[in-house]
């Protein structure tokens, strides 16, 4: 699987370099941090950063691949997590200032310590645009495993992994989120996004905070 994320990466990516007539390129850097919605101590903190790049085609399809790290500081220790997920979206027009959009994504989940498991996410919203250069973005996003006993695994999410736990936990979460949109000109946006999510698991109880750039071809 990881294997096949990566050619689909390059693949992309080198489409979205050449990409011309009804097909733009585009590639967007964010960071984030994040905190466990039950947690408040400083240790529990998450930070990230991601890249990604992708082509937004006819009939208003966007066709992308991101790739990230993330950090959490959990009672001292550092752990480190990779990430690579592929994205369709597809955005409807309802009106000059209303557009719905719906995506999937399809996502590989790398532990420092070795153990990966595939995920799937399902998202929708609605896009408002306030101004001619600023935009408010809304919406669900709904995410889990194909495989939870991979996700327990590479987490240790279940009594037999981690003595203290008293149940086993999935990869399952919802997420909302707010954000707002500022075109610095045609082919640059910044944007600052809150979001949090509710959870089977603890640790995926979160609220974040995320700041992009996106540079259109």
């Amino acid at each position: 699987m990881k294997k096949l994320f990566i050619s689909s990466a390059l693949v992309l990516a080198s489409f979205a370099a050449h990409a011309e007539g009804d097909y733009k390129p585009f590639v967007m850097f964010d960071v984030n941090s994040e905190k466990d919605e039950k947690h408040s101590d400083i240790v529990r903190d998450y930070i990230g950063a991601n890249v990604t790049v992708g082509v937004k085609g006819p009939n208003k399809i966007e066709y992308s691949i991101k790739a990230g790290v993330s950090q959490k500081d959990k009672e001292g220790v550092q752990t480190i997590s990779d990430n690579i997920e592929l994205k369709i979206k597809k955005s409807y027009k309802l009106t000059d200032t209303i557009s719905p959009y719906a995506s999937i994504r399809l996502g590989e989940k790398i532990r420092s310590n070795g153990n990966h498991f595939t995920h799937y996410s399902i998202d929708g919203g609605v896009k408002f645009q306030l101004m001619d250069n600023l935009a408010f973005d809304t919406g669900l996003r709904n995410r889990n495993a194909l495989n939870n006993e991979k996700f327990q695994k590479a987490y240790g999410r279940t009594p037999d992994y981690d003595s203290s736990l008293e149940k086993s936990y999935t990869y399952e979460s919802v997420r909302l989120h707010g954000m707002l949109l500022f075109d610095l000109d045609k082919s640059n946006t910044i944007g600052l996004r809150y979001s949090q999510s509710a959870a089977n698991d603890y640790e995926e109880e979160r609220k974040s905070w995320r700041l992009h750039y996106q540079h259109n071809y």
